[in-house]
């Protein structure tokens, strides 16, 4: 089985080839406002160091949200496109899940995983997973919180903590909630970022059990309302 992955709810721009449980090939930037520039580019890099052509794919997986509104329709639009065009299934990845499954194989030892990214001023998107036997489960929904919010949810557990909102997080409980710092660690840098290998990775394992999207159906997950601007 093989199959591509898209991420593109962050900063980070990436394709990858996934087959078995191992990713054959990636390739990122992370820099803002080049994803409708540059993510085709970077599939058809995976494509050629893979040798595989996108009628051999077996799905085409997608990071879904949340995330950047303008990044995740650019990424979803592309995997729709692909879709259709291969008659290839669609697989959606949850953003925050990834997150925490990258975080799983890092090696932690830790069963509570937080992954947050960043809504923008002091809220942050996040997630609870519980590891047990590798295997990453979520405790709740994806949502939307502010930093006091999320300090009140973690309470007094020991989490472990992933997701580019990670430093945000970290500012935050250094300067208002220092009593529990002791209870955080944080991911390094290279682990919290998205991974395209980590979609492509989870969208075969969904795929083995039969999960699949509808492109006509399908839609970014944003937790947050999007509004468009208007010119006055």
């Amino acid at each position: 089985m093989s199959v591509l992955g898209i991420e593109t709810a962050t900063r980070v721009c990436a394709a990858a080839i996934a087959s078995g449980g191992k990713v054959l090939a990636e390739a990122a930037m992370e820099e803002r406002n080049i994803h409708a520039e540059r993510l085709m580019s970077l599939i058809d890099e995976v494509l050629a160091r893979t040798g595989t052509s996108p009628q051999q794919l077996d799905a085409i997986a997608v990071s879904i949200g949340p995330g950047s509104f303008t990044g995740l329709r650019i990424g979803l639009s592309v995997a729709k496109g692909l879709a259709y065009a291969t008659a290839k299934p669609l697989v959606a990845v949850p953003t925050l899940e990834s997150l925490a499954r990258r975080a799983a194989g890092s090696g932690i030892v830790h069963p509570l995983i937080l992954s947050l990214l960043d809504a923008r001023r002091d809220e942050v998107y996040c997630q609870f997973f519980t590891v047990a036997g590798g295997i990453v489960t979520g405790l709740d929904e994806p949502h939307d919180r502010t930093l006091d919010q999320v300090t009140e949810e973690i309470g007094s557990r020991d989490v472990f903590v992933t997701g580019e909102a990670s430093d945000k997080l970290r500012a935050f409980v250094e300067s208002a909630r220092p009593e529990i710092r002791h209870s955080l660690r944080f991911a390094e840098r290279p682990v919290s970022l998205c991974s395209g290998g980590m979609v492509a990775v989870t969208g075969e394992e969904l795929l083995a059990r039969g999960r699949t999207d509808d492109p006509s159906l399908l839609e970014p997950r944003y937790i947050k309302e999007f509004f468009f601007k208007t010119r006055p």
